[in-house]
């Protein structure tokens, strides 16, 4: 944080890590995002370093109301901006909740939980960053894993974050060095009732998904997987009523979804097109 707020700028055995306007300054300690699952990996110590700065204290609350929660801070500082806690949960820090969350009953928050804004959550939650509007309103277990915008996990929906040989886990074929990793999810997708998803699993934008996701998901497809994996295409003249619904009718996102649907067309290469049952 020194570096930003002083404009330095920041390199590396010639890469440049932060840009500005100041002297040039050759540090290799600082932390790089190299893929998606760094969100993860570097969790903890972005909210230790951030909730500071929305205010003092080991818990800050802005804006809203807080009632028979039991809130730990022994292993990070709590934000609570703009949502009202009135149902018994359980937070642990560090960890924020956003304008509009809204926190089920018996809702266990684990450090690293970050809800960004209106999402609705049950079950338990543990070092995963849900983005706008996203949903596990359930009973299941969320743990060091990536939601987009728009997710709506169905009732019992798990996912897995460690392997059996405890070693790493990869992510679309590159090594995270990570041994904990869930799934990272695109905006805009389902998932059926007691879904599984397996460790370091993508999970592409606008997929619906049924049963044990054992392999990546691509974008756009109904996937289920009840002792043999289907796929099917999301028929696009239907693409739009279904970000509708899964977006709160945002024409915005519904643009979004088509210029996303069309650009990863490729991806979806050999994947058919039928009436879809479960």
């Amino acid at each position: 944080m020194e570096y930003v707020e002083r404009g330095t700028r920041v390199a590396c055995n010639g890469e440049e890590l932060i840009h500005g306007d100041g002297e040039v300054v050759e540090d290799c300690s600082l932390p790089v995002l190299r893929g998606a699952w760094d969100l993860i990996r570097f969790n903890h110590e972005l909210l230790r370093e951030t909730i500071p700065l929305l205010g003092r204290g080991d818990v800050v609350s802005v804006d809203s109301k807080i009632r028979d929660a039991h809130l730990d801070t022994s292993s990070g500082p709590i934000a609570i901006i703009g949502a009202d806690i009135v149902n018994p949960v359980s937070i642990k820090g560090p960890a924020l909740v956003g304008p509009g969350c809204e926190l089920q009953s018996f809702t266990l928050l684990r450090p690293g939980s970050v809800l960004y804004w209106g999402n609705v959550v049950g079950g338990e939650v543990k070092n995963s960053v849900l983005d706008k509007g996203s949903r596990k309103p359930h009973h299941g277990y969320l743990g060091d894993s990536y939601l987009g915008k728009w997710i709506n996990l169905g009732a019992g929906t798990s996912v897995s974050n460690l392997k059996n040989t405890l070693g790493h886990v990869r992510f679309m074929g590159s090594d995270t060095g990570m041994s904990k990793l869930g799934p990272i999810i695109g905006d805009w997708v389902r998932s059926g009732i007691n879904s599984s998803i397996m460790t370091g699993k993508s999970v592409g934008p606008g997929s619906h998904v049924y049963g044990l996701v054992s392999i990546d998901v691509p974008p756009f497809v109904f996937f289920k997987n009840y002792g043999e994996p289907v796929m099917s295409q999301v028929n696009a003249d239907k693409l739009a009523d279904i970000i509708r619904r899964s977006a709160d009718s945002d024409e915005r996102e519904v643009q979004l979804a088509s210029m996303a649907y069309e650009a990863t067309s490729k991806l979806r290469t050999g994947i058919g097109r039928f009436n879809f049952k479960l």
